[in-house]
């Protein structure tokens, strides 16, 4: 008798029996991988709640133990640190951490809140003008301990700034991304720039151009006349240059430019720097006055001519003749069509902001311009904003920006406003103290030149910011000798423009004081 299937498959062995047994152990594997994985993604997703826990906290606790650093301005460590430690333990409660220990006692002790100032970590480290609030939370772990893992522990923290700041560290900045026109970043006429910190723990002076002209990137800057983004025809002595293209020196002896302090300081083939006053918001005509011609007459949006400053003999309009020279003194405001300075004419501005709507500033022969003290005794400090008036259409007519021109025997002699001054003319021009000259990089005419200088000696301090111009600078035979301050023969100055020139045989020193120039306040959460 023939046997049944199911006796033949239990004498030679059911395949389908082993696959199924082979099923069962795939199964099993597959569920004890998918419970590992549930287990990390639990605990996870803990970790990522109480690391949103200790955020919450440190963020609002880094503020507001930034508000004990008293000093900012100077970096001077004058922390509270016991208020800076209560603050962080008010918040880290606040939001369910260390809830039964008085006063983070135990948590500030075991260092699971830490207070840092300065930062201990980060890219903050070791700034007098910030502080550091750590948290760090242990809590056990559930399904992990499968792998061995009994315990998390979460570290979170935050840095806050209360820093006046500044616009950066360089005294030097061509913006200028390409070679049209050669070097973007000139030093001509065989004489020697001198930059330099002027406060202690400063550090800043730096050269940056941006123009890729010239291959080498050997860090030298090499004896030759071929394209570069940095030229030096004399002598750059500074704290640190930095050049997207090459540097290049013309003379003969040793190399043109020369390092402060640390050397090498140059970096050839540097990153580009951004334009770091990008952002920053141009004054409205409407907030300011119309200012008034030396005539008497009102500069008026409607005005189709600028201000003429001339000499004159007898009576009290235009600029009295006195000893030779034509005196006259403007004040703040709004000027149409901008000014014409004729010859043998000083010109006297008093504290405040100048917007030339147009026009620019012409000077002819021995003629100055030199900001004075006023009645109040208030410090000679001024900003001047070149842009187009109301009347400038598609670039053409008396209201369109024009050229801010210094030359020959002319001198310029200012310094850029700063607290002082605006908090006693007007709170409207506190956003840009440090700008002493600005050319509009957004108006008709932005490529147009700021020249200043000449034979005379020349006083500047603050920031000059051309984003699209050119800005030359003529030392002069006297310009000389800063003395870390703004004398009589300094250019206490930083120039970030589209290209730039420092011309003239004397020596020219440009001391770095992140005081003089425009800040950026820096207050709040940054990390």
């Amino acid at each position: 008798m023939k046997p049944s299937n199911a006796s033949s498959r239990r004498l030679m062995g059911d395949p389908r029996r082993s696959e199924r047994g082979q099923v069962l152990i795939i199964t099993a594997a597959a569920l004890g991988a998918l419970l590992l994985i549930g287990a990390l993604v639990v605990d996870l997703g803990f970790s990522w709640m109480l690391r949103r826990q200790e955020q919450n906290a440190a963020d609002p606790a880094a503020i507001a133990a930034a508000r004990w650093l008293r000093d900012p301005v100077t970096n001077a460590a004058t922390s509270v640190p016991g208020a800076m430690r209560a603050d962080a333990c008010f918040f880290a409660q606040q939001n369910g951490l260390f809830a039964r220990d008085s006063a983070c006692t135990g948590a500030i002790g075991a260092g699971d809140l830490q207070v840092n100032h300065p930062p201990a970590s980060g890219d903050y480290s070791g700034r007098l003008d910030a502080v550091q609030v750590v948290i760090r939370s242990t809590h056990p772990s559930f399904f992990a301990r499968i792998i061995g893992r009994d315990t998390a522990t979460i570290t979170t923290d935050a840095v806050a700034l209360n820093s006046a700041g500044n616009s950066n560290s360089a005294s030097l900045v061509a913006l200028q991304p390409d070679c049209s026109g050669g070097a973007a970043g000139k030093v001509s006429g065989g004489g020697t720039v001198t930059i330099y910190p002027t406060v202690a723990g400063a550090t800043g002076g730096y050269v940056h151009v941006n123009s890729p002209c010239g291959s080498s990137t050997d860090d030298v800057c090499a004896n030759g006349v071929g394209s570069s983004g940095l030229a030096i025809s004399g002598t750059l002595v500074t704290p640190q240059a930095n050049v997207k293209g090459s540097c290049t020196y013309n003379g003969s002896g040793a190399n043109g430019l020369q390092c402060l302090a640390v050397a090498p300081c140059l970096d050839e083939g540097a990153v580009p720097l951004g334009d770091p006053l990008a952002d920053l918001p141009e004054p409205r005509l409407s907030d300011f006055p119309n200012g008034t011609c030396p005539n008497g007459t009102a500069s008026t949006p409607s005005s189709t001519a600028g201000c003429e400053l001339k000499k004159t003999t007898g009576g009290s309009a235009a600029c009295p003749d006195v000893g030779g020279i034509g005196v006259c003194q403007l004040t703040p405001g709004v000027y149409y069509g901008g000014w014409d300075i004729k010859s043998n004419v000083k010109v006297k501005l008093e504290p405040g902001m100048y917007i030339l709507a147009g026009g620019g500033i012409k000077l002819s022969g021995s003629s100055s311009i030199e900001a004075v003290t006023n009645a109040a005794g208030l410090d000679a400090r001024i900003t001047i904003f070149s842009t187009d008036g109301p009347g400038c259409a598609s670039g053409i007519g008396t209201q369109c920006q024009s050229a801010i021109t210094f030359t020959a025997n002319q001198a310029f002699r200012a310094k850029a406003t700063n607290s002082t001054t605006c908090a006693a003319v007007t709170p409207s021009i506190c956003p840009w103290k440090g700008i002493l000259l600005w050319q509009d990089g957004s108006a008709s005419s932005p490529d147009v030149t700021v020249k200043l200088g000449g034979q005379a000696s020349t006083i500047m301090a603050g920031t000059i910011y051309a984003p699209k111009g050119d800005v030359q600078i003529s030392g002069g035979t006297s310009t000389t000798g800063c003395s870390g301050t703004a004398t009589a023969s300094c250019l206490a100055i930083q120039i970030i423009s589209y290209r730039w020139t420092i011309a003239g045989k004397a020596s020219v020193d440009m001391p770095y004081d992140p005081g003089e120039l425009y800040q950026f306040p820096q207050r709040g959460l940054v990390d």
